[in-house]
């Protein structure tokens, strides 16, 4: 079964950074929840609102944020403004009168004035509900985002931290397998295939993971370090893999690109993935051979800048021209220099000790 994703928008993930546990407005909003209050909160520049026509009446304030002090003020009626910076509050109790044509399918008046507000100022807009104890979010086009209780979240964060352990077990496997095979000259377009199928849900489930972290600020800092453990160099693995066997003249930035937006459907069907690559129609994929160009073993080689990567696979054009280089002909290379040349080549020596007898770092 494919694993679960949540994607938000950037305008709306950059916002749960500024509501999240830890966080001054965070205190502030729970303070109005725990007394049973609501609040319409806008986070913008008053000389936008003012001159936008969006504000009137109210009160001027000009303080300086706290927590305490946003919570009384939301128990009057109106809207409360604060700067971008949550350094301070601008008005409080103001009338909020946004383009009543701006399409929303809210119904309560209040998250149906954020939404307009949030629509016409392109920034965040925080609805309290008093009856429901609800805490939406809208930020220019996008929204409602409900908060969820942080208990919440934080199961379904570690449900994603166990199921990202797992696909990252998978890679290990199919990583190694692969390395094997390109060591004997017998990698196949199906084991290709299929690891980037693996990449490709490894990055997905990390992503959403990083959006519960946002979510979750300072509770999500022991889950922040299991993705990072988890996820430890399958990006770059991740480029290097399509790098090495992308047929030659295809964009692997576009082709990274055009895989993040299949389906799960699609990223299971081989021949998606092989077209994307560049082979068209090869029919079977387990007996169609390629020829590594060693971008993922440069990859485990310390402190190699990319350039100079790109110089190797250059010069000697595959893995087995790599492994079959001198010390002396890696030496020549441009960038590269006697030093440089002796840890390359000790350190894809390493690799492949380390492969074939099975002792992963």
């Amino acid at each position: 079964m494919s694993p679960g994703r949540r994607h938000l928008p950037e305008a709306l993930a950059d916002a749960l950074t500024i509501v999240a546990p830890g966080t001054d407005l965070r205190e502030a909003i729970e303070n109005i929840i725990r007394a049973h209050n609501g609040a319409l909160i806008v986070v913008s520049l008053p000389e936008k609102l003012e001159r936008l026509g969006i504000i009137s009446g109210g009160m001027k304030i000009g303080l300086e944020f706290a927590p305490m002090r946003l919570y009384e003020l939301a128990k009057m009626d109106g809207a409360i403004v604060v700067s971008p910076d949550l350094s301070t509050i601008h008005y409080a109790n103001v009338q909020l009168n946004p383009d009543p044509s701006l399409e929303s399918d809210e119904t309560g008046m209040r998250h149906l004035t954020a939404h307009r507000t949030a629509q016409q100022t392109g920034d965040l807009v925080i609805s309290v509900s008093e009856r429901r104890m609800v805490v939406s979010l809208y930020r220019g086009p996008y929204g409602p985002h409900v908060l969820e209780d942080i208990g919440v979240v934080l199961s379904k964060a570690n449900s994603a931290v166990a199921t990202l352990e797992k696909f990252a077990r998978r890679l290990r496997e199919e990583a190694r397998a692969l390395t094997l095979h390109e060591y004997d000259g017998a990698v196949t377009l199906r084991e290709v295939v299929s690891a980037i199928s693996t990449f490709e849900y490894s990055v997905r489930i990390a992503e959403e993971i990083e959006a519960y972290v946002r979510e979750l600020g300072s509770e999500g800092r022991l889950v922040e370090l299991q993705l990072e453990q988890a996820f430890h160099g399958v990006p770059e693995q991740y480029d290097a893999l399509l790098k090495d066997y992308a047929e030659e003249g295809v964009d692997c930035k576009k082709v990274r690109k055009r895989l993040r937006e299949l389906s799960y459907e699609e990223l299971s069907d081989p021949v998606q993935i092989t077209q994307l690559l560049g082979y068209g129609s090869v029919g079977q994929t387990e007996d169609f051979f390629l020829k590594p160009r060693g971008y993922r073993q440069l990859v485990g080689v310390p402190r190699l800048p990319r350039k100079v990567a790109q110089n190797l696979i250059d010069e000697f054009g595959s893995l087995e021209g790599l492994l079959d280089a001198t010390e002396q002909e890696l030496d020549e290379v441009d960038g590269v220099g006697q030093a440089r040349a002796r840890a390359i080549q000790r350190g894809l020596e390493r690799q492949r000790n380390l492969e074939t007898s099975g002792g992963i770092p």
